[in-house]
């Protein structure tokens, strides 16, 4: 401060030892891909050197079984999820049986539907595959004995 009380032209906030320069951590540098659009790039010709090709990158290995029973059952549980979560609701706030407890048995029928066609699934993987792996199983992991026992007990 100056004699007369005045501070100086930089002011107090203008002084750089008084405070830190930084108080997180740096920015990380990030290296985005690029892709190309098959139709849209290749109107002008020119194809990019690290470009990845999309048509291999998503094709996978998955049995046709496999993918169709996968998101039938996706599609099973949700439904059975929706209906065991939002019928109570009618029920509860609204007092709507008319609609909850349909709900209701929607959810439970739905959600039975989905388990037996999982473990029947399941079953017939494992019919297909008889070598036992080495835990006494069989090669997908499941011991059909075992898991017979705990669903009854």
């Amino acid at each position: 401060m100056s004699e007369d009380g005045a501070d100086d032209e930089r002011g107090l906030l203008g002084d750089d030892e008084r405070f830190e320069h930084a108080l997180g951590p740096d920015v990380p540098a990030v290296d985005v891909p690029s892709v190309s659009i098959p139709g849209e790039d290749d109107a002008d010709g020119s194809e990019d050197a690290g470009a990845v090709d999309e048509s291999d990158a998503f094709d996978a290995d998955v049995d046709p079984e496999v993918s169709r029973t996968f998101w039938r059952l996706v599609l099973v549980f949700d439904v059975a999820l929706f209906s065991i979560a939002v019928g109570p609701m009618f029920v509860y706030f609204w007092g709507d049986w008319s609609i909850g407890g349909p709900l209701i048995a929607l959810g439970t029928v739905t959600f039975g539907y989905g388990v037996r066609e999982y473990r029947a699934f399941r079953r017939s993987r494992a019919a297909d595959s008889p070598e036992p792996a080495p835990d006494g199983g069989t090669e997908t992991g499941v011991d059909l004995e075992t898991d017979a026992e705990a669903d009854e007990g």
